[in-house]
């Protein structure tokens, strides 16, 4: 009986475990990966961002090929800010999620990692919405300094970002990134939002506008 108990806790517990992890969301590109966009035989599940070997400089062991391309950027006549060419956590994302590059694309392999319904150059398929181009006038800006003088000039922002969890903000040089509101690692904490930093939209939103 006590070892039934404890079999049951541990498989409740490994499950909570994977809810919140890169292993059973759509970014687990390996070939047990959820999604339709996976690897054919890769195995490993890291890799196609991150290594403990031959990386660059631009993430934390980034792995994976970035863009050259210039993109466009948002730009309102309402905006306090600028958003600058994609930097920091944005530049990784979209070094998938622009469909310039294979999404097998990693340093130290000397051939791109063969993936299942991709592109013909093994990109995102154009067809998708995952899919963002290399146009960004129609998403929130990013790459955009988020600083003190430039939210206390637009009444409807906040300084500084209110987050208690300090799960939704700016980079550590102050920039609103793709992962201010969205964490590539765990897409379990909203069942309508990809990736969502919240379960809804708002919670996301108010940490830096206010209505």
């Amino acid at each position: 009986m006590k070892k039934t108990i404890v079999a049951l806790f541990i498989i409740a517990l490994y499950g909570s475990v994977l809810a919140g992890s890169v292993l059973n969301s759509k970014h687990n590109l390996s070939v047990s990966g959820t999604g339709d966009i996976k690897a054919s035989s890769e195995t490993r599940v890291c890799i196609f961002c991150h290594s403990s070997h031959n990386t660059s400089s631009e993430g934390a062991l980034w792995n994976h090929e970035t863009s050259t391309g210039k993109v466009k950027t948002y730009e309102r006549s309402t905006m306090n800010s600028k958003a600058e060419q994609p930097n920091g956590a944005t530049k990784l994302c979209l070094s998938c999620h622009d469909g310039t590059i294979a999404i097998g694309a990693v340093k130290g392999l000397p051939q791109p990692i063969k993936m299942n319904n991709v592109g013909a150059n093994g990109e995102i398929p154009l067809s998708r919405k995952t899919n963002v181009g290399l146009d960004l006038t129609g998403t929130h800006p990013v790459s955009v300094k988020y600083e003190q003088s430039l939210a206390l000039a637009d009444s409807h922002l906040k300084w500084p970002p209110q987050d208690p969890e300090k799960v939704v903000g700016t980079d550590a040089d102050g920039y609103v990134q793709c992962t201010a509101c969205h964490d590539p690692h765990d897409d379990s904490k909203s069942d309508r939002y990809p990736f969502w930093n919240k379960t809804t939209f708002d919670a996301v939103c108010v940490t830096c506008h206010s209505y």
